[in-house]
């Protein structure tokens, strides 16, 4: 017959050993697939031939963070710069379109735009809400691809965009802001 402080004994054994065993590390989950993205632009490594227009002409400065528009010195909302790509690119899969950015102090624009232009020049474009960031701390910010719409201004031959084949891309301010904009674009990507 076991006495009343052995089976005390025993029984703090077992729920010592049951609690080693509960707090053992759980087995690493298996990896998640690694999400489906493409990258359009990498404007921290001075990619060739941007183009400037509006007041952003000449108003841009070259960094380590990207392309920085410069508000101090005179742009404004209303201008952009782009590039005409060397091979086209297709974002008929694209879920979203991504843009890159961080948001210089002195920023008095609240918005950016998206442009993309499609083989017959017909551009859609999508605005994206900057006003929420910290200044200084880059971000990833993102339009949906069914966003995108018609530039009547620049409605190509057919108004209808060929999402296969994209041939230029344009990161632009509101046009209705003027006001310093002052912001460095880091990257556009496009995520499936």
């Amino acid at each position: 017959m076991k006495t009343p402080f052995l089976s005390l004994l025993c029984w703090a054994t077992l729920l010592s050993a049951a609690s080693v065993r509960a707090e053992e590390p759980a087995k690493p989950a298996a990896p998640k697939p690694a999400e489906d993205l493409t990258m359009i632009v990498d404007l921290r490594n001075s990619p060739p031939d941007i183009f400037q227009y509006g007041t952003w002409s000449g108003k841009l400065a070259v960094s380590k963070a990207g392309l920085v528009v410069q508000g101090a010195k005179g742009a404004q909302g209303e201008g952009g710069f782009g590039q005409k790509l060397s091979e086209r690119i297709d974002l008929s899969q694209a879920t979203y379109i991504e843009v890159a950015l961080g948001v210089v102090p002195g920023n008095e624009v609240p918005k950016v735009t998206i442009a993309l232009d499609d083989i017959d020049g017909t551009q859609y474009t999508a605005q994206i809400n900057i006003d929420q960031i910290v200044p200084g701390m880059p971000v990833w910010l993102r339009a949906k691809r069914d966003d995108f719409r018609l530039n009547n201004t620049q409605r190509g031959a057919d108004s209808l965009m060929d999402w296969s084949k994209i041939q230029q891309w344009h990161l632009q301010g509101d046009w209705n802001t003027k006001k310093p904009l002052s912001v460095a674009f880091i990257a556009l990507r496009e995520r499936r």
